[in-house]
């Protein structure tokens, strides 16, 4: 039967063990990250300078999208048209581009006080 010594002393090696796997997995994680990263940086310049924005290859499809981010350019100013028109929906701690895209949809325009950011990046699609 096992004492409680054991059993802690076996927890804490476990835990121990399950530290450093993590740690090798993070480490191996980031090398990979990075590898992937330099590779749809290098299929984006690739797609700019050929003018694509898709192309297949054998088993893939890769294309670009886009996300628009939403900032303040002018803080005071928005939260006035927000005060003004009862537009709250517009608040987070952020923008919410969900509710930020809706309305330019709509009106055809941006509310006062905000900026655009497109993000152009790279997808892979397996065929």
């Amino acid at each position: 039967m096992a004492t409680a010594q054991q059993v802690v002393d076996k927890m804490m090696e476990l835990r121990e063990q399950r530290s450093q796997l993590k740690k090798q997995f993070e480490e191996q994680d980031r090398k990979l990250r990075k590898m992937q990263e330099n590779g749809e940086n290098w299929l984006l310049a690739h797609m700019q300078s050929t003018g694509h924005k898709s192309f297949k290859v054998d088993g893939a499809t890769v294309f670009t999208k886009t996300n628009n981010r939403y900032s303040f350019g002018d803080w005071a100013g928005f939260a006035d048209w927000v005060k003004r028109t009862g537009e709250v929906d517009m608040l987070q701690h952020r923008i919410s581009s969900t509710n930020v895209e809706a309305f330019v949809k709509e009106h055809g325009e941006l509310p006062p006080g905000v900026k655009q950011d497109p993000v152009v990046s790279v997808n892979i699609r397996k065929a």
